[in-house]
């Protein structure tokens, strides 16, 4: 009776503890659709890095406390599926191309900014494997009209944007959400659209429900078109058109054929009538379509990034076919094949904009064929291997799945479409797997003993050192420029310095800045001591991230930059050297070599810098300015006059750096 009695015990305490275990695991995971609407101003890069910390924070308590549900439960381990292959392949390829990248920490942390790298796809994969073996039917259900709830707050939100109660981000007429990009915002609506769809057509004999999600995917159409991202409309287009093909073919519903004939139709004559109406000022007076009719030309988008990043991606890709650069390295592939042209666009692409050729350049060959694999394994269960599905379910899948990929051929991925991605992996994943892969007994004190203190030890030092350490550092950093903003110069010194100790992630983003805020800090009423300590750490810290990413050309010129404002061009001359060596097309390297002869008194090897920067691209202003001013500085009159010919009057007159020469020599 006394065993009966312990025995008893025990069983009430593991089920009590596994009920634990579920809520934690649960209540993280319907957490996350609401992520998007996470944005601090406490941070540094608030849209995303706010988001990112939460849902690396959020993902590692789950994934912590799954584990410990799985070793007690076996109904909670992975199971078998193409698609749990497809997505540990992914992972292990992309391990591969962060172990052989160009540059490994770039590849595993990210920066700020992107907040990605090697680090954000085992996140993903660990929320894959939990909410894909914790989940049924019933809990996808749920999940899934959650998530859609968050997307009809997001359109409330966009709507006070457009009604101007809330301000857009991004500035202009393009609503951007709570991302702070229209192009963010938009594969946000493409993938709830979708969804939007699934659901109705399952809720579709409740009159209510019905007429609830139709008014949902209408305002989701709206914001999305609204955010004039034209990938993501022309995404949305193609997806519709599939969806349409599919169920033309449908043999389950006559309905269901005759409507999508209908929506075929009325596909055409909305393409067709807009390639009619290009011209009329109906067209020319919207912000949105403007976009489709005069920057999809030919002669447009031959002054797009893509048309330029999109050929160096390739030779990229050449360059390293096997393992690729690893993640974040785009940046290499950029400046080595920089085309001077370029000088009309942002100054550095990290990014193809085309997600292919993102993996292409990111991890090579393995590492696309790893990315492909998980659309196919998609297809081949969808299809092939789920017989529980309806057509029109199907149908409806695939055209996410299609305009999914259609979008990312225009732009790169985001943590928020990543999040969703993995979603409908998960989801599909679920319902086509039931084998467990381990099914061995694991005694509950052995999980009580030994694997908690082990999963509570790692857990804790993932959770210090992988967010921890980079959210001081990022609020180090955003505390550091509001002290400039301020004009409390010690603070920010101390605030900068404290931020590139906290972590690794962020550290040439701190360098960056730490060096472009020097001279405000630098001729400050601080004392004198308290300058020279400064600038001894800022110019460790510069030369200390020239030399530990001695590959990138950006980081020499800001350390060439920095060394040249503070009276050390000697110094600076190496580092902007090493700059031209690695981006030799590139306009900025010639302006800050001649800057740093200039400043050495050498002003015809300074003048014969500009001069380079000038041939490079003789339309490009900027170069004939700087050239301009160099023939002011060194008396070449016959030069003068004839920049000053190419050049506006009105630009020459109104331009302070030109007066400013003018005035050091006299005229």
């Amino acid at each position: 009776m006394r065993r009966l009695c312990i025995y008893c015990y025990h069983v009430t305490i593991v089920a009590m503890n596994k009920q634990i275990l579920r809520s934690i695991i649960f209540g993280g995971l319907f957490v996350i659709p609401f992520i998007p609407f996470l944005v601090s101003s406490t941070f540094f890069f608030p849209f995303i890095t706010t988001k990112a910390f939460a849902f690396r924070i959020i993902v590692e308590v789950v994934f912590a406390v799954w584990i410990l549900l799985a070793l007690l439960d076996a109904d909670y381990r992975p199971k078998k599926s193409v698609i749990l292959y497809a997505v540990l392949g992914f992972l292990g390829a992309v391990g591969l191309a962060t172990v052989f990248s160009f540059d490994v920490v770039k590849s595993f942390w990210s920066n700020f900014e992107r907040m990605e790298g090697f680090i954000t796809i085992l996140h993903l994969g660990a929320f894959f494997v939990v909410i894909g073996s914790v989940f049924n039917e019933m809990h996808w259900k749920r999940w899934f009209n959650t998530t859609l709830i968050a997307s009809f707050l997001m359109v409330l939100y966009c709507f006070s944007q457009l009604a101007g109660v809330t301000v857009i981000n991004q500035g202009g007429v393009r609503v951007d959400g709570t991302f702070g990009n229209t192009i963010y915002l938009a594969v946000y609506m493409l993938f709830h659209i979708f969804v939007a769809m699934f659901v109705l057509w399952r809720e579709r004999k409740s009159v209510s429900m019905r007429w609830l999600y139709i008014i949902l995917i209408l305002g989701q159409l709206i914001v999305l078109y609204y955010t004039a991202t034209r990938g993501a409309i022309l995404g949305l287009l193609g997806g519709l058109f599939i969806v349409s093909i599919l169920n033309i073919i449908n043999k389950e519903d006559k309905l269901v054929r005759k409507t999508s004939i209908g929506l075929l139709l009325a596909l055409i004559v909305l393409i067709g009538g807009f390639a009619l109406m290009r011209e009329t000022n109906f067209v020319k007076n919207s912000p949105v379509l403007i976009r489709f009719s005069s920057e999809l030309t030919i002669d447009s988008i031959k002054t797009q990034g893509r048309y330029f990043t999109w050929p160096m991606a390739i030779e990229g890709f050449k360059e390293n076919p096997v393992f690729g650069w690893g993640q974040e390295n785009f940046i290499y592939v950029f400046q080595k094949h920089y085309s001077p042209e370029m000088y009309r666009l942002e100054p550095w692409f990290d990014r193809a904009h085309n997600v292919f050729l993102d993996w292409m350049v990111a991890g090579g060959t393995i590492a696309l064929l790893a990315y492909l694999s998980l659309y196919l394994a998609l297809l081949y269960i969808i299809w092939w291997k789920d017989q529980s599905f309806s057509h029109v379910e199907k149908s409806i899948l695939t055209g996410l799945l299609a305009t999914y990929f259609f979008n990312n051929l225009f732009v790169f991925d985001n943590l928020i479409s990543y999040i969703f991605f993995f979603v409908l992996l998960a989801y599909i994943h679920q319902r086509n797997a039931n084998i467990s892969l381990i099914t061995k007994e694991v005694p509950s004190i052995l999980v009580n003993k030994i694997a908690l203190p082990l999963v509570g030890i790692v857990f804790l030092l993932t959770f210090y050192f992988w967010n921890m350490k980079p959210l001081m550092a990022n609020v180090y950093l955003i505390e550091a420029l509001k002290s400039i903003q301020l004009q409390e110069f010690e603070s920010a010194g101390k605030y900068f310095r404290k931020a590139y100790g906290a972590s690794t992630l962020g550290r040439p983003e701190i360098m960056q800045h730490m060096a472009s805020n020097s001279l405000f800090i630098l001729e400050s009423d601080m004392s004198i001591e308290k300058k020279n300590e400064f600038y001894g750490a800022a110019k460790s810290i510069v030369q200390k991230e020239a030399e530990n990413f001695s590959g990138d050309a950006r980081l020499q010129l800001v350390a060439g930059s920095f060394l040249i404002s503070t009276g050390f061009p000697d110094e600076a001359l190496l580092y902007l050297e090493r700059a031209k060596v690695l981006s030799p097309g590139k306009q900025q390297v010639y302006f800050d070599l001649g800057s740093a002869y200039f400043a050495k008194n050498d002003p015809v090897k300074g003048l014969a810098q500009f001069k380079q920067a000038y041939e490079l691209a003789p339309n490009y202003s900027e170069a004939k300015i700087i050239y301009l001013i160099g023939a002011i500085y060194t008396h070449d009159r016959q030069l003068e006059n004839k920049l000053i010919s190419e050049l506006p009057k009105e630009l020459v007159s109104k331009d302070i750096r030109i007066q400013y020469a003018y005035k050091i020599v006299g005229r």
